[in-house]
């Protein structure tokens, strides 16, 4: 019995993964910010501990990898924006500018 290789619907040298869009420098920060951000929010709900129970010291080690990956695409996916320059700031009103002075 011969098995024979299966053909591939795109041509050689196509690549079948999806594209990424390219981040700028400030994007790749903002997105690594949050990435940091969320980390740290899911560690404190207990994330990080419940992935190391019952699997001692080699799920210890992998837990803060599993927590950042969560993270990363909770920030890519879902942005928060909290670094975003192009929010826009609302001038003080006449008012608080009266009752300042």
């Amino acid at each position: 019995m011969t098995i024979s290789p299966t053909s591939s619907p795109l041509p050689t040298g196509v690549s079948q993964t999806p594209t990424q869009p390219k981040l700028t420098a400030e994007e790749n920060t903002n997105v690594r910010f949050e990435q940091l951000l969320w980390a740290e929010l899911l560690t404190h709900t207990g994330l990080e501990k419940a992935l190391t129970l019952g699997g001692g010291d080699g799920a210890a080690m992998f837990s803060r990898y599993f927590v950042e990956a969560i993270a990363e695409d909770i920030a890519k996916q879902h942005p928060l924006g909290l670094l975003d320059q192009n929010a826009a700031v609302a001038p003080p009103s006449d008012t608080e500018a009266e009752s300042e002075s």
